[in-house]
């Protein structure tokens, strides 16, 4: 009976030692991981689960709207929106909203008036969306500067890179509003098990942001080959400083442009009546006489 016991009580402390040094880790990585989803896909469920996100996914799926959707989207990609919020915000801005604008216009100015709102009110919100998309682009771009140098210093420190975004998230959203989801994105991703590259392809899968694509690009040589970063990333660095002073220079010139057309259209025709003013009053008195 005792040798039962004995027997009975080593089994147990063998299934202990067991459970808490394989099983008990597996459960902990799995709840984290399960409590991130939950936590990331909130908004995203309750979109999901209202009848107005069913519509726009049935909508934006269709072979009707299926390839514009795919444009606004990755503008809307682009300010931070995931693909469900995308779905609500592109069926209420570029179709219900323009329907009723249209009906309305009808009503109001006729035929012809209701054909030209009829114009506006379907390029107007994808100009504006665009817009958007490009403004959230150039400002990623402009942070991920300032992500080359604070990775620069970080990893001068002896940091290894996921330290180094992990504590650029944490500290420097005030710094990289725009940047901030990415780079949680890139931390979610590495928690939960994922390879390096492809957690950087995440963060870099926006080509039209070439600052932060650049950066992406150097990371993934970097833990490929075991080479340092320091002068790699001050090349990136220098190399969109000159972008965008010629940015900046363009877009000087192009106000200098700007500036004629307005001087043209308002300044010249009160220069005009200023100098010609005078001699037409005079003309006019001497052909009175």
């Amino acid at each position: 009976m005792i040798n039962a016991w004995l027997l009975a009580a080593i089994v147990i402390a063998l299934a202990s030692v067991w459970v808490a040094s394989v099983k008990a880790p597996q459960w902990a990585r799995r709840a984290r991981i399960n409590a991130r989803l939950r936590e990331q896909a909130v908004d995203e469920d309750a979109v999901k689960s209202s009848w107005l996100g069913r519509l726009a996914s049935q909508f934006t799926e269709s072979s009707l709207a299926r390839g514009d959707f795919e444009e606004i989207r990755e503008a809307y990609a682009a300010t931070g929106r995931g693909k469900e919020q995308a779905q609500v915000l592109y069926l209420l801005f570029c179709w219900l909203i323009p329907a009723l604008a249209i009906m309305a216009g009808f009503a109001v100015f006729g035929l012809l008036g209701g054909m030209v709102v009829a114009v506006l009110a379907f390029l107007v919100p994808r100009r504006v969306i665009r817009g958007m998309g490009k403004a959230a682009e150039l400002q990623q771009n402009l942070e991920a500067v300032e992500l080359c140098h604070l990775t620069r210093m970080l990893i001068e420190a002896g940091l290894s890179l996921e330290r180094v975004l992990r504590l650029i998230a944490a500290q420097g959203r005030a710094m990289l509003p725009m940047l901030a989801p990415r780079l949680d994105r890139f931390n979610r991703l590495m928690e939960s098990g994922a390879e390096r590259s492809q957690a950087l392809d995440e963060l870099g899968e926006n080509r039209r942001i070439p600052v932060l694509r650049n950066y992406v690009v150097l990371m993934k040589q970097s833990s490929q080959l075991g080479a340092g970063v320091s002068h790699s990333l001050d090349q990136i660095i220098h190399e969109a400083q000159n972008v965008e002073r010629n940015r900046i220079r363009e877009e000087t010139n192009r106000i200098g442009a700007k500036m004629t057309v307005v001087m043209m259209a308002f300044m010249l025709p009160a220069l005009f009546s200023l100098i010609g003013g005078p001699a037409v009053i005079s003309i006019a008195e001497a052909l009175s006489r």
